[in-house]
């Protein structure tokens, strides 16, 4: 006899939009470049999740954007800028074309998303 009940023709947590599933693992960071003129550019971080849950205690704490933009700014020794993207939430403008270097940065360092949500545009 089948199991009754909601969770026997579905599973809850593969459901979009149900409150608490994780969405910061399939949730993508778009790093892109945009021209300005001549030989100026922008790298232009996209998508970075705004809440982020600790692994051990499962405590929910926000991302200080300010912070990691002052850090890439001072590890990279360029200029930035924090603007409200509307629907791609905070967006991080650098100076400069260095998409590898801020998706090692993001990854490696601040260790709040992993290779996989990463996706570098036009290389």
């Amino acid at each position: 006899m089948p199991p009754a009940g909601p969770r026997a023709f579905w599973d809850w947590d593969e459901l979009p939009g149900i409150p608490g599933k994780d969405d910061a693992k399939t949730n993508k960071v778009h790093i892109r470049m945009q021209q300005r003129n001549g030989r100026k550019s922008w790298t232009t971080v996209a998508g970075f999740p705004e809440k982020v849950r600790l692994p051990k205690s499962g405590n929910v704490l926000q991302v200080d954007f300010e912070k990691i933009l002052r850090a890439l700014k001072k590890t990279f020794k360029t200029n930035g800028v924090l603007v409200d993207g509307g629907d791609h939430g905070r967006v991080m403008q650098l100076q400069g074309d260095i998409r590898k270097e801020v998706a090692e940065f993001l990854i490696e360092v601040t260790a709040i998303i992993t290779k996989d949500q990463v996706m570098i545009h036009g290389s």
